[in-house]
């Protein structure tokens, strides 16, 4: 006789299964399909008559990833006793629990099962797919076939609640084509996406039906893609996440065999666009069908944008002004008008896809003569315009255009950067949905510039460089250079796009990284510039670029630099002194000196000024004031995003730190002030608690690695003011950074007289002004390498 099934052997059977190389993707999920089939075999074998086990959900379709739920559920007779039920249930659910399986069991009669169903979404949806696991098979097919038609019954209530959860979901979770980290089961785009195609047409109503364009079989590729991803990621992480993060997407890409983790992401973007293409289209089509039922086919297609029988094929600008006419009212382009475009105009284009940026730049004919991208017209340009100019649905009507390349038919360098991952942790998208998301968040800003057209256009094009290597930005300059001129622009307004190709990053970077009481700052910007109009459409640009990045890339703190630094560069280019209102400290901190000077002790005030709060510490000044004050602030784990030192000439130190009070982490400014007043007295060993967090932080992130290496560069350079020594440090996010900085600066006997501190991503930008402390000058340029080694060693893992 068979020994008993106990949750060892169930443990060391499962991980030599998730071990065994030779499986992946689908025959590694059938395996473990198969596997838990054998265990409920066993334990199930003396069901008493009248019972019976099935597995619902992803679990009956006969495939597990290493975390899935196993979904079972226990069907009993209607009078069963409750001791007898529980007697039952915890013999075939115990043992695996105790091997550490992830079980979902559900214990029901045939007539509660219904019940629930009838009001439950996620009960109801599981059993339109069951699958006898044993006892009486009779009973399960009975369930499963109630559950059926029950699901008919109400099959305009299912489709709506379908669809709502639907919405929520895509919400919570975002675009699985776009993002990149993305949760591949529940985003947009996702298996669950496929799940629900499957249970909406369960309905088994023609016009339900008919709102799919192409069969569903034909999803079956990309969601087996999807599917693989997701049962290595479970694999490689040991964890039952789905949601690829970029710190993992190196290790998946690896043990399936693609080049890199960029290889990978492209392939999954692909698969998800697919699946996002057919379930969008779908579920626009359902919900009409659903919120005014009776109506024909042909009513529904006329909420779609179709092609005029009288269409003037021969007419370049005809894919841009039908476009624009679907994202202006708001209806998407039908299946009929994509596929007539795609059949009349794309049978003029000869092009083929450059494969490097040489050929891509350099080649003297990157369209051919005939092509519809070789020289647009006028009419071609203007409806290019009028298309990015159209609103919010212009993101999704051009990436419907380029589900048939029509897009890429006119500018075909955009299809190096289709679905192209950034793998940087400071972006949230693609590169293509990032240009996109820009030319929408520009669109918002066109009655702020007098040259809507060109905003449009550079937020497109800003960086149509990246993904060739080397520096994205002159690779697009040399790119944008090439395309101007063929899509129809003068060469006057080509050089001012090309300019906001080259300078995008120019004001978010100067704003949050240099001195902006320092003329010379918004002198420098000014030269780069050149004339107002380059100017205002740059400042439109940033804003656009920055809301389009990710939501650390924006603030009410970024706007008020970029505005206060674009208005002193307004100055200097109008041949004006720069209006830069800089308080006289001995003035604005006249209070707090009087202060310590009363009982010299520390004294902590603080002022909420939008989504940033300002503590000012007054203090009587001594070497390492400052880096403790950052210590005080880094045990309390706050988002430091600027810093300015002050000394009286009586030797009062005030310090000002600009805290960023936005964001999930609350700040309990009562303590905060205390623990300053403790620190700055020197009581509390702050360096020894931070050594501390900063050991154990490293210690839990040693094996973690990102999509792209942190750089750790320190650049020292006198040439950005006349007063001060600009110390600009790149390195990997950590606790306690401007800490270690601040406090090695200190024992160099350098002061700081202002710091502008920035996290992007994984990597942290600080920037330090400082002179020196023997003779309050600007560092010797000798003492520039030594210092720089010095700041990278104190950044090094203890």
């Amino acid at each position: 006789m068979a020994r008993p099934l106990n949750g060892p052997q169930i443990k060391r059977g499962r991980a030599g299964v998730v071990a065994r190389p030779d499986l992946a993707g689908r025959t590694l999920a059938v395996r473990l399909a198969q596997q838990a089939d054998a265990w409920f075999d066993r334990l199930a074998v003396d069901l008493p008559v009248g019972w019976a086990l099935m597995a619902t959900g992803g679990y009956a379709g006969r495939v597990l990833c290493p975390g899935s739920d196993i979904d079972v559920v226990l069907l009993h007779p209607p009078r069963a006793m409750a001791a007898q039920i529980s007697e039952i249930a915890e013999k075939l659910w115990y043992p695996l629990w105790d091997g550490g399986v992830k079980l979902s069991p559900a214990v029901h009669s045939p007539k509660s099962l219904l019940a629930l169903a009838a009001d439950d979404l996620v009960t109801a949806t599981s059993i339109l797919r069951v699958r006898h696991l044993a006892g009486s098979e009779a009973l399960v097919s009975g369930a499963q076939q109630a559950a059926v038609e029950q699901w008919r019954r109400r099959s305009n209530h299912w489709l709506q609640e379908l669809l709502t959860v639907s919405r929520q979901r895509w919400e919570r979770f975002g675009e699985v084509a776009a993002l990149l980290e993305p949760d591949l089961k529940d985003g947009r785009g996702g298996l669950r996406d496929r799940d629900a195609l499957r249970w909406a047409l369960a309905v088994e109503r023609d016009d339900i039906s008919a709102a799919l364009e192409s069969p569903v079989d034909q999803l079956a590729a990309p969601a087996e893609l999807l599917l693989t991803v997701r049962c290595e990621l479970h694999r490689v992480t040991a964890r039952a996440t789905n949601r690829l993060l970029l710190q993992d997407q190196d290790a998946v890409a690896e043990v399936m065999g693609f080049a890199d983790a960029d290889v990978l992401m492209l392939k999954l973007s692909g698969a998800a666009r697919s699946i996002d293409w057919a379930s969008g289209r779908f579920w626009r089509r359902v919900e009409r069908a659903v919120s005014r039922p009776g109506r024909s086919r042909a009513a529904a297609a006329a909420d779609e944008t179709d092609v005029s029988p009288s269409a003037d094929f021969d007419d370049q600008s005809l894919v841009f002004e039908i476009a624009a006419a679907a994202a202006r009212s708001g209806s998407p382009l039908s299946r009929h008008a994509l596929l007539t475009l795609a059949a009349n105009v794309t049978a003029l284009d000869q092009q083929t896809q450059p494969r490097s940026v040489e050929e891509a730049v350099e080649s003297s004919s990157p369209t051919p003569p005939e092509a519809p991208g070789a020289r647009w017209t006028e009419r071609t340009r203007r409806a290019f315009i009028g298309l990015l100019g159209s609103g919010p649905r212009m993101v999704e009507t051009i990436e419907a255009l380029e589900q048939y390349e029509l897009f890429s038919l006119y500018l075909p360098e955009w299809r190096h950067v289709r679905s192209l991952p950034q793998r940087n942790a400071f972006h949230m998208f693609t590169v293509d949905r990032h240009l996109l998301q820009t030319v929408a968040n520009a669109a918002e800003l066109m009655r702020d510039v007098s040259r809507p057209d060109l905003l449009l256009v550079a937020a497109l094009l800003h960086d149509i460089g990246k993904g060739y290597g080397g520096d994205h930005t002159e690779v697009g300059i040399r790119l944008v250079r090439r395309m101007l001129p063929r899509m129809g622009f003068s060469a006057a307004d080509s050089e001012i796009v090309v300019a906001l190709v080259q300078h995008h990053l120019l004001l978010s970077e100067t704003a949050t990284r240099r001195d902006l009481s320092d003329p010379r700052t918004a002198a420098n910007v000014a030269d780069a510039l050149g004339d107002s109009l380059r100017l205002e459409l740059l400042r439109a640009l940033t804003e656009a670029d920055s809301l389009a990045t990710g939501p650390s890339a924006w603030s009410g703190w970024k706007r008020s630099l970029i505005d206060e630094l674009v208005a002193a560069v307004g100055d200097a280019l109008r041949g004006e002194p720069a209006d830069i209102a800089v308080p006289d400290p001995g003035e604005q901190f006249a209070a707090l000196v009087a202060l310590v000077h009363g009982d010299h002790c520390t004294h902590v005030e603080h002022e909420v000024l939008g989504d940033t709060t300002v503590v000012r510490v007054a203090s009587d000044d001594r070497p390492g004031l400052f880096a403790d004050i950052a210590g005080v602030l880094a045990l309390h784990g706050v988002d430091v995003v600027g810093a300015d030192a002050w000394t009286s000439a009586d030797g009062v130190a005030v310090d000002q730190f600009t805290l960023l009070s936005s964001g999930p982490r609350t700040l309990n400014l009562v303590k905060m002030r205390h623990d300053l007043a403790e620190g700055v007295a020197g009581r509390g060993d702050i360096g020894a608690r931070l050594e501390a967090r900063i050991r154990t932080y490293e210690r839990a992130h040693r094996n973690r690695s990102a999509a792209t290496a942190p750089r750790r560069e320190v650049l020292i350079s006198n040439e950005a003011s006349d007063s001060t020594t600009m110390i600009d440090v790149r390195a990997p996010d950590a606790p306690a950074v401007l800490y270690r900085l601040s406090s090695t600066l200190a024992e160099c006997g350098i002061d700081i007289r202002s710091a502008k501190v920035a996290t992007l991503g994984h990597e942290v930008v600080d920037v330090f002004y400082v002179q020196s402390s023997s003779d309050g000058g600007r560092l010797r340029p000798e003492c520039h390498a030594p210092l720089a080694d010095r700041l990278k060693d104190s950044l090094k893992p203890r």
